[in-house]
């Protein structure tokens, strides 16, 4: 009996053990199948596994890797030779003309031509470098304005969810009205409608954050099977609408941004290349030594070795069809970049007036929505309700006054979100690759 008890008691801690190890391997899976992903971790991740930027981070070191090679000299040759061999009996003593030749030769450029080259390949790695650092800022402004759009989202739905309850008081009282027989049925329905659409409204919210928290993912790099929470909670009240950009951030812009910057090397390097094709109107210089080595004669005299010094130069006898349309066609490219680089900061400067007015004007209709509009909508609601249960307001007056009174607690979340995405381009255009928290968004 004993032993039979003891079995049972194994066979149980067995159970027991078992059931344990499955419940915590079934809670860790959970644990790693949906993971939190708030606003400054995503944007640590995207400089880490953003696909886009892993691509051009190999292209800079690319370019770096082409600056040894297009600052060296060509690779020099190396002549062997079986040289005035006789045709009707070859031998390599018959004739005092036979030798053996071996040689190398070097072409070295024209003097300057070599260093433009480096110069070029350096700034080719500088732009590499600058592009490098405008993705990174942009795909970081890219996340953060997706973040924005989730809260905005999300608070919007929560003003759906007071806005439903006040349309619930209102079916109550009018259900109670049509009982007492003093309602219309036709009100119920419409209460009812109105509280159907709000459910349509939420179902389409959920779907665009849905399908924006899909962009993250892709943003990120996270791949299809990996769940993730995309966690943006925000108190809009901490926010306060500024009004952007002052003017030691407007200085900022125009100096850092990546893509004046980038223009700015590109006429760096068309003057280089407009100086490498003008060089071109001159000739290089191929240095070739070479020794020849003759054999004894039949009769065992010796024969002398020879050695060799050439030069050889290339000219430019073409110049007039080849290398001056080349330096004017660089002399063209280089006038293109300034042209370009004017416009994209006249661009920059006038996106940089675009956001000065708009930010006045979030102020403006935040400050407004706050202190005036949406208080007094509030007033009105609870007034109109009072006057509702006895019957002394009508239910569409009523009904408009909670259409307003969601419209405007959505615009004035608007203006917060927008405000917000402002502040985010600012960094953009300066081409700021810091991580923000929600307090650097003021």
């Amino acid at each position: 009996m004993r032993t039979n008890d003891t079995i049972k008691i194994n066979i149980i801690q067995t159970i027991v053990w078992l059931f344990l190890f499955f419940s915590i391997s079934i809670v860790m899976e959970d644990q790693s199948w949906s993971q939190t992903v708030d606003f400054t971790t995503a944007q640590s991740r995207l400089l880490e596994g953003n696909l886009k930027l892993k691509a051009l981070h190999q292209k800079t070191l690319q370019y770096k890797s082409r600056i040894s090679q297009d600052s060296s000299l060509p690779d020099p040759k190396v002549k062997l030779g079986l040289n005035n061999v006789p045709v009707s009996k070859p031998s390599f003593n018959e004739s005092d003309m036979t030798s053996k030749e071996i040689g190398i030769y070097q072409m070295f450029p024209f003097f300057g031509k070599l260093s433009a080259k480096e110069r070029i390949a350096i700034l080719e790695y500088k732009k590499a470098v600058a592009m490098y650092r405008f993705y990174q800022s942009y795909y970081l402004h890219a996340v953060r304005s997706h973040f924005f759009e989730i809260a905005y989202l999300k608070e919007y739905v929560k003003i759906i969810e007071e806005t439903k309850k006040y349309l619930t008081i209102l079916l109550e009282i009018q259900k109670s009205r049509s009982t007492a027989g003093i309602g219309m049925v036709s009100d119920v329905l419409k209460i009812s409608v109105e509280l159907s659409k709000l459910d349509e409204e939420i179902i389409k919210v959920n779907t665009a954050i849905a399908e924006t928290e899909s962009t993250i993912a892709y943003l990120l790099g996270d791949s299809n099977g990996e769940k993730k929470n995309y966690s943006a909670d925000i108190d809009y009240t901490s926010i306060t609408i500024h009004n952007q950009p002052n003017t030691d951030v407007s200085e900022k812009v125009l100096s850092e941004n990546p893509e004046i910057q980038l223009l700015s090397l590109q006429i760096q390097m068309d003057e280089e290349w407009v100086n490498l094709k003008q060089k071109d109107l001159y000739p290089d210089v191929e240095i070739g030594v070479s020794y020849m080595q003759r054999d004894n004669t039949p009769q065992g005299a010796a024969r002398d070795d020879m050695f060799s010094v050439m030069a050889t130069f290339n000219i430019p006898a073409w110049f007039t069809s080849k290398n001056i349309p080349a330096i004017q066609e660089m002399n063209i490219k280089k006038g293109q970049s300034e042209a370009e680089l004017n416009d994209k900061k006249n661009e920059i400067t006038f996106a940089l007036s675009t956001i000065s007015i708009n930010t006045e004007k979030w102020k403006q209709l935040h400050e407004l929505y706050s202190t005036h509009v949406i208080p007094h909508l509030e007033t009105m609601l609870q007034t109109d309700i009072a006057y509702y249960r006895t019957g002394t307001t009508e239910f569409m007056k009523l009904m408009d006054t909670i259409r307003m009174l969601l419209d405007y607690k959505k615009e004035q979340l608007n203006t917060i979100k927008e405000y917000c995405k402002a502040v985010s381009f600012l960094h953009f255009l300066q081409g700021d690759t810091s991580i923000l928290n929600w307090s650097g968004v003021q």
